[in-house]
Formats: structure tokens, sequence, C-alpha cells
């Protein structure tokens, strides 16, 4: 494959943490085999997270190196990779994503100084034909980068995010966790280092694969908003107490049906009538359900805090 000459290439390490992954590691594996950036100078880190489907088979047969995680945890596993990474620069990408192939050079490009010491790329819907697609990827942006807006320091999301390595050197590793991980490297590395991220505003492009399953985007939800109280304390900023939360989710309730029949008559224009239905049902139903879910987690992270006090 014909790639622009850069010398040198610098060594880029590719850490991908892996749970139950059978159904998407494929287009993953297949969108790393269009890198465009020499194979001699990439190193690309698997890292089964102790899955219990056919992941372990699919990475052997891979080619690449795999490392094995037991201990549960986006940031466990993400961590294992990171300590194993050779190279110059590391890459962070999630198994639910298709890689552009001028990713790796596009976020080696966003270094434009010295102080950049993390480039957070593009992060675009693999697909969003699906209600439940359509509301996490639009509706909550999740995952994304929060580069304005933020609470305290802005933050890169490890769906896309390439480090240099002595950030990890200097501030540490991930939190062994799953949801905050990632915010909270971020606010180390500018508060305790003069690096900063630089986000791309084209190009470094992963294309992220979003739930289609109403449960498994609550259970997600749920994860997220409890952890969001422990980050929030640790960073000594003003704990969420899940008013907001609940307030939304009475509302939407209120306001159910109204506005699911309102939806199928702008759906039925362009959609069959079933089709109309579920996906205005689904709509009004998830304005419901997850700021609902997202209250339970945050009362859930305060119970954990109070009883770690």
């Amino acid at each position: 494959m014909q790639v622009q000459k850069r010398i040198p290439w610098p060594l880029v390490s590719v850490v991908i943490p892996v749970f139950n992954g059978e159904k998407m590691l494929p287009s993953l594996l297949d969108s790393l085999k269009t890198l465009e950036y020499p194979s001699d100078r990439l190193e690309i880190l698997l890292i089964d997270n102790n899955s219990k489907d056919g992941t372990a088979k699919l990475l052997q047969e891979s080619g690449h190196r795999i490392l094995f995680e037991a201990v549960p945890g986006c940031g466990t596993a993400r961590n294992r990779g990171i300590q194993e990474a050779r190279g110059e620069y590391i890459a962070c990408t999630d198994v639910d994503c298709v890689l552009d192939p001028r990713w790796i050079q596009d976020l080696l490009e966003g270094f434009t100084n010295q102080q950049i010491g993390a480039v957070a790329g593009t992060i675009k819907p693999y697909r969003i034909d699906h209600p439940v697609i359509r509301y996490e990827a639009l509706t909550l942006r999740s995952p994304s980068h929060c580069p304005e807006h933020h609470l305290f320091l802005p933050t890169a999301c490890t769906a896309n995010v390439m480090y240099r390595a002595e950030v990890f050197q200097q501030v540490g590793l991930l939190l062994n966790q799953s949801g905050g991980e990632e915010v909270d490297l971020n606010w180390r590395m500018q508060s305790q280092t003069p690096y900063r991220i630089n986000f791309l505003q084209q190009g470094g492009i992963v294309y992220h694969r979003y739930r289609e399953d109403i449960r498994s985007l609550c259970r997600s939800q749920k994860y997220k908003a409890r952890t969001l109280v422990e980050l929030h304390h640790r960073w000594n900023l003003k704990v969420p107490t899940g008013r907001k939360e609940l307030s939304r989710s009475i509302l939407s309730l209120l306001a159910f049906l109204p506005r699911c029949f309102s939806r199928v008559f702008e759906l039925i224009k362009y959609k069959p009538i079933t089709v109309a239905f579920r996906d205005s049902f689904l709509e009004a139903w998830l304005d419901v359900c997850v700021p609902w879910t997202r209250y339970l987690g945050i009362r859930e992270g305060w119970a954990k805090l109070l009883d770690s006090l």
C-alpha cells in the first residue's frame, strides 16, 4: 500500500480492549488491515478482558499481539496494553469502532507542537438507522469528546485518541474501572503537566457502532452516572444529585402520549405504519427511561460514596 513519505516514521502502539466482541471484531480487524501506515512501525495490542464468547479464537487468528486481563473493566484492560506498549505514541480505540485508513496519520499530524500531549480524532456513527442508535449517537452524543462546555478541563474519549507515551510516564495510567477513567486521565494530564489536547475538526476518523438494545443502553448509562459521582468527589467538584435527571424523566413521562402521536404523524409520511409506531414509541420512551436510569445510577453512586466516608 502506498503511503506518503514521512521520515522517520514513529513507532505507534494501538491499544484495544475487547470484551465479548465476537460480533464486532471482524470489521474492526478488517479496518486495521487497511491502515495507511508502515506495518513495521505499527504495534497492535488486543487485550481480551476475559471474554466468554468466541472472542479468544478470533483474536488468536488475527495475527496481532494478544494480551489477557482477567480483572473486568475497560480501564484495567487498556492499562494492560499501555504497560506492554513500546510505541512513542499510544493510540486508543474500541472493539465497536471501524477505523478510517488515514486514522494513524491524521492523529500524528495533530501533534503540531511539543505542548500537545493528546490528539482527539473525529467520531462518526457507523449507522443511524434505528431509534435507539440515533438516541445514543445524536441525543446523548456518547461517546464523544468534550472540548467545550466541560465541567473542569477539556476531555477526549478513548474511542478515538492518541497520546504521547510520555504522558503515562508522567501522570500514571487510567483508573482501573469502566466509566470516568478517561476523564480522570485527561484532567491529570492537563493539571499536572504542560500538555494539552488538540481536537481535530476533521480527519482521524473512527466510525462507532452504537447499541440498538434499550436495556443495554440503560445499563451503560446507569453505570456511567454512578461513576460520575465518584469522579466529581475525587476532583472536589459539585457532585450531581440526580434532581435534573429525575425532573427530565417525569416531564417526559407526562408528555409521553402526546409526543408519541405527534411523532407518528411525522414518520408515517415516509415509513410503514408499523415502523412509524415503533420508532415514535421508542423515541418517546427513551426520553423517560434514560434520565430515570441515570437518576438511579447517581443515587447508587451517592450510597457507595457515603459508605466509603
